[in-house]
């Protein structure tokens, strides 16, 4: 194969066991900050993130990703872009700041406003740091990047349980954010010789177009993922948002430490075989092959250990989470696979396309979305689930309207790992599940009992079925290539 595939899967493989390591630091300061915090700490902060993620799209307005796919980029555009981010950012912190008061009448909570004029400042902090990384990243120097990563995190998480043993509230978890942004700017700084110039008159048309439009769609997705925290704050309280924040955040972590990720290594090597249709085609089949049997697996398990899982981890008294965890895996499962029709949309330069499919199928997505929100939230929970299985297909099938390549192949990669390989282990892991419970099994040892069964179905899958050995074997492949070591032949 050529050194593109080798050089992609080295670069999947670091950033795979960066997500790793940095999955582990998440979830053991879950373990322990949920023992020292209560579900109102972490609803009033989901109050306030909600609300300045908004911000963040806007402070990057999509240059970081403008910057990442470009075929070419000078240092005078590349300089610009960082006065752009930078200027921005320090606008939003202001603007965040001064509107902290309004939000907390919103949510009619005093606590929020002085949560949302601390996390101000990662407005600024965000600002400078953005050209930094992507500089990295466009040199797809994935170790340096994954260290920009990882230390900033294990800062925040360090910082965030000392904070929580002292004062034992909402603090520590503003305290990390705070200081994952600044160890972010830190380390990206010192990991890049690039340094920006003054601003100059350079052609940023294209750039600044491409910006504007992928900022666009990233606004209506983020309005759309978070509405159901927006809408259970508002209508349920903070307790109710705590226990589905955590839920949520727990289903949220396969995709944001292993697919989103992945994003930096896909888009700029599909940039690069854009114009090679059935090349193309080949390795986004491949990248979604991590989605299909690695985050989908996961999901299968969350669905079927939810509440055992929470109650082993979390502590009794967040044991409301767990069905809500079990419902939103399902979502998860889809969500997963969205993010190959992201990857073509960016990789191919369409996120005017992306924009347009967006501005009809995302107020769509939050109708379904609002449906929930009398039922609480785990009705939300089960909204926010049909809603994205409906968009998986409705999105695949406009990229490949779109793009006229011949992706009707990824529907059917999908449902044959789901039908043979997640489902099943579900099942697996579900029924053990009821037999140790009736037995008066600790959570624990459901989860750990129903988590062997469900990779033992696994076995057996790639024992039986020659397709799931054919995917594992283009894993293999892929894992051998990460690691440095080319394939016998």
């Amino acid at each position: 194969m050529s050194s593109l595939a080798s050089a992609a899967a080295r670069g999947g493989g670091i950033t795979i066991v960066a997500q790793v390591v940095k999955v582990a630091l998440m979830l053991s300061s879950t373990v322990v900050l949920a023992r020292l915090l209560d579900p109102t700490d972490y609803g009033l902060v989901a109050m306030v993130v909600a609300v300045v993620g908004v911000g963040e799209i806007f402070r990057d307005f999509g240059l970081s990703m403008a910057a990442l796919q470009a075929k070419s980029l000078s240092q005078a555009q590349q300089s610009n872009l960082f006065w752009i981010n930078s200027a921005v950012g320090l606008v939003l912190g202001v603007v965040f700041f001064a509107v902290s008061y309004p939000l907390a009448a919103f949510y009619g909570q005093p606590q929020v406003a002085m949560i949302t004029q601390a996390l101000s400042a990662t407005f600024v902090l965000g600002g400078l740091s953005t050209q930094f990384k992507v500089h990295i990243n466009r040199d797809l120097r994935f170790i340096a990047l994954a260290v920009a990563d990882l230390l900033p995190y294990a800062l925040g998480i360090g910082g965030a349980i000392a904070i929580a043993a002292i004062f034992a509230n909402f603090w520590a978890l503003v305290a990390q954010q705070l200081i994952v942004a600044a160890g972010t700017l830190l380390f990206s700084f010192a990991l890049t010789k690039w340094r920006p110039g003054l601003p100059r008159r350079v052609p940023m048309d294209g750039l600044i177009s491409f910006g504007a439009s992928f900022a666009g769609t990233q606004i209506i997705s983020y309005l759309t993922r978070n509405i159901d925290s927006l809408l259970i704050g508002k209508v349920w309280g903070s307790n109710a948002l705590g226990y589905y924040d955590r839920a949520y955040n727990l289903v949220v972590l396969p995709l944001t430490q292993i697919n989103t990720p992945m994003s930096r290594v896909a888009v700029p090597v599909l940039a690069r075989i854009a114009e090679e249709g059935d090349r193309f085609v080949s390795y986004l089949r491949r990248a979604q092959l991590v989605a299909l049997y690695v985050t989908s697996s996961i999901f299968a398990v969350l669905f079927a250990l939810g509440t055992p899982l929470v109650v082993a981890v979390l502590g009794q008294q967040w044991e409301p989470a767990g069905p809500i965890l079990s419902v939103l895996a399902v979502s998860g499962i889809f969500r997963s696979l969205v993010q190959v029709a992201y990857w073509v949309y960016m990789s191919q330069g369409l996120a005017t396309a992306q924009l347009r499919f967006y501005l009809v199928a995302q107020p769509l997505l939050v109708g379904v979305i609002a449906c929930g929100v009398p039922f609480g939230p785990l009705g939300v929970a089960v909204a926010v689930s049909i809603g994205y299985s409906l968009f998986w297909i409705t999105s695949l099938a406009w990229v490949r309207r779109v793009t006229k390549l011949k992706l009707g192949v990824l529907y059917t990669d999908a449902l044959s790992a789901l039908g043979l390989v997640a489902i099943p282990m579900a099942a697996a892991a579900f029924g053990v599940r009821l037999l140790v419970e009736n037995w008066g099994g600790a959570p624990i040892l459901v989860v750990v009992l129903g988590s062997l069964a469900a990779m033992l179905w696994a076995a057996l899958a790639f024992a039986i079925f020659p397709r799931i050995r054919a995917d594992a074997a283009q894993l293999i492949d892929f894992g051998r290539r990460a690691i440095g070591r080319r394939p016998n032949g």
